[in-house]
């Protein structure tokens, strides 16, 4: 397939700004006095990440002032889910490294048509790593190109992924013994990249990211011959009205198939369905519209913890739950679930969960109420 010019354009635009972004984000590395503060608990962001996040979109929007704008940083507007091509950033991915003075974060920049990837640039700085890739047109790490490995057995793989993962005692057949990358980069971008040019045979996360952790990813990795898909091995289609994906699993060919037989039985939702649309829902009673008024306080309870099966819905210690709280509307419970799940990115055993408590009990009465 041909490279159109549009996309060899945008991927020169991308691949000069993310250079540029990654000398700002070096200056902040190199000091010691960057301030940092919490998104949400436990969903770190610094100062550094928001002057890097600014100096893209200045000169992204310079450079295509038509296109829509997705990125780590900024709120969501009305042109990025309507714009035919949009910018997607991760200012600084691995934000967590970044603050520990390690070298594992990088740059992530990539322009998407209708949802799909069509140019990308990773820059991870201090590892001296810039990786590039257009559709249609290969991937490459400073300038060479590269190409995933053709490893096609699960045993002796290389894999970034959660060791603690892989040792759980629910899984129906036990891993075979696997070669982990170490250390585990922080950027889920890295992962990716390290996948695309053969430094692993895969990367596997079994909990949500965000578009942007994936998108400049996704198409490196199938540039240079692999796949980049949910668990499920569900295509990606990004910018949907929820900027996330259910999973990640990024390989050669032969072994993502092996893995995505193995892990998909691990149940996790489509962030953009409340109800994933290919299972059957039940009616339950009906209610008019005047019923559904915002002033109804339904209760939503917020739990999780840690799970004795990745497969099924068991705590490990019911007296361990975390509760996270109680919340009269859906949006509300949804925002609480969303700042609690980020906090387990990469454990896989532990899940959080919204209870919508639909039916009382009273146990003076045995009265059940519905509500």
């Amino acid at each position: 397939m041909p490279v159109s010019d549009l996309d060899r354009e945008d991927l020169e635009i991308l691949r000069s700004v993310a250079h540029e972004a990654g000398q700002l984000a070096i200056d902040y590395f190199e000091r010691s006095d960057v301030r940092f503060w919490d998104k949400s608990k436990g969903n770190p962001v610094t100062e550094a990440d928001l002057a890097v996040n600014a100096l893209i979109q200045e000169r992204l929007m310079a450079a295509r002032p038509d296109y829509g704008w997705l990125s780590e940083e900024s709120a969501l507007a009305n042109e990025t889910l309507t714009a035919s091509r949009v910018w997607i950033v991760d200012p600084i991915d691995g934000t967590r490294a970044f603050m520990r003075q390690e070298p594992y974060w990088c740059i992530g920049l990539g322009v998407l048509e209708h949802g799909q990837p069509r140019a990308a640039a990773v820059n991870a700085p201090m590892l001296g790593e810039a990786y590039t890739a257009v559709r249609g047109g290969g991937a490459a790490l400073n300038g060479k190109p590269i190409r995933v490995t053709e490893y096609n057995r699960e045993e002796g793989a290389r894999l970034i992924t959660n060791d603690g993962m892989l040792t759980h005692p629910g899984w129906p057949e036990p891993w075979p013994s696997v070669d982990l990358v170490k250390p585990k980069p922080n950027a889920t971008l890295i992962r990716m990249c390290w996948v695309a040019a053969g430094k692993a045979d895969a990367a596997l996360t079994l909990w949500r990211k965000s578009d942007w952790d994936l998108a400049a990813g996704s198409l490196l990795v199938e540039e240079a011959g692999g796949v980049a898909t949910t668990h499920l091995g569900e295509p990606y289609l990004f910018n949907r009205g929820e900027p996330a994906q259910r999973s990640l699993l990024a390989a050669g060919k032969p072994l993502h198939s092996l893995l995505s037989a193995r892990v998909k039985g691990v149940r996790l939702p489509d962030p953009n369905w409340t109800v994933r649309p290919y299972e059957p829902t039940h009616t339950t009673e009906r209610q008019t519209m005047g019923e559904t008024s915002s002033s109804k306080q339904l209760l939503h309870l917020v739990i999780g913890g840690e799970l004795k099966d990745v497969t099924d819905v068991q705590f490990e210690d019911l007296s361990k739950i975390d509760f996270v709280g109680a919340f009269a509307s859906y949006k509300d419970a949804y925002d609480a679930w969303k700042g609690a799940a980020q906090r387990t990115v990469d454990s896989a055993e532990t899940r959080y969960f919204i209870l919508h408590a639909h039916k009382l009990l009273d146990p003076e009465t045995g009265d059940h109420h519905h509500v």
